[in-house]
């Protein structure tokens, strides 16, 4: 079968048949692009999971609630069944929408991509994935995504600065093709994402994250997602360098 996103997206979401289901497993032992782009999705359904909990309705609506449901009990007491189906709809419903209230502030587009790049940057330490392109020339990195990319990405070097261009690589991140520069401060490791920029995300830092520091800046009509370990001062030093 040929590499399809969707189809991944499909089979994740339990939408195909049996035979579908089992050509995609087989596909995905055999491809390593689609294997990836599987354990990205699963990443990310993963950390959507873990920013959406679930809040306990206050106690004076489950109060209102419950009053709700022994009024309408009162009113179809001969078709007791009728009464339960209209209050667990109504019990539902309120259910859903408070849940959506409080959930609404915790899950902004800007933390769901940080939360995305964070862990495409963990993969490609603890992984074999961390360069395609070996290089710390940029006029060797940047000529290595033609052709791979609908854009072609600002590359540059700071190893005067302290900070070494050291390669790059493709990702698949907020739903397309990116490229991730790779830069190196001491024995620490710079994942800079950057694809072209549309309704952007706010720029600056988001919450560290066990350790790790993500920064988001747009320039020249791109977006950057600079993430590593270095301390905060590095990576705002970093980021100032870039936008130079």
């Amino acid at each position: 079968m040929n590499c399809s996103p969707e189809m991944i997206e499909a089979y994740m979401d339990e939408e195909l048949d049996a035979s579908q289901r089992a050509a995609i497993k087989e596909h995905l032992t055999s491809c390593a692009v689609c294997f990836e782009q599987h354990a990205r999705l699963q990443e990310q359904k993963a950390g959507i999971r873990t920013m959406a909990p679930y809040y306990r309705a206050p106690e004076e609506l489950r109060q209102s609630i419950g009053a709700a449901l022994r009024r309408e009990e009162r009113k179809v007491r001969p078709m007791p069944w009728r009464g339960m189906a209209i209050a667990a709809s109504a019990l539902l419903a309120v259910s859903a929408a408070w849940n959506v209230f409080q959930l609404r502030p915790h899950t902004s587009a800007g933390n769901l991509v940080a939360e995305t790049v964070l862990s495409d940057h963990i993969r490609s330490l603890i992984g074999t994935h961390l360069l395609d392109v070996v290089s710390t020339d940029q006029h060797t990195v940047k000529p290595w995504f033609n052709g791979k990319l609908d854009f072609s990405p600002d590359v540059k070097d700071f190893a005067d600065a302290g900070f070494p261009l050291i390669g790059g690589r493709l990702e698949y991140l907020n739903d397309r093709n990116v490229a991730a520069l790779v830069y190196q401060r001491r024995k620490h490791i710079i994942n800079v994402f950057t694809w072209p920029a549309s309704n952007a995300e706010d720029d600056g830092a988001m919450p560290a994250r066990n350790g790790y520091h993500v920064l988001h800046w747009t320039q020249g009509g791109m977006q950057y997602w600079a993430v590593s370990d270095v301390g905060v001062g590095d990576l705002d030093a970093f980021q100032k360098l870039y936008e130079r």
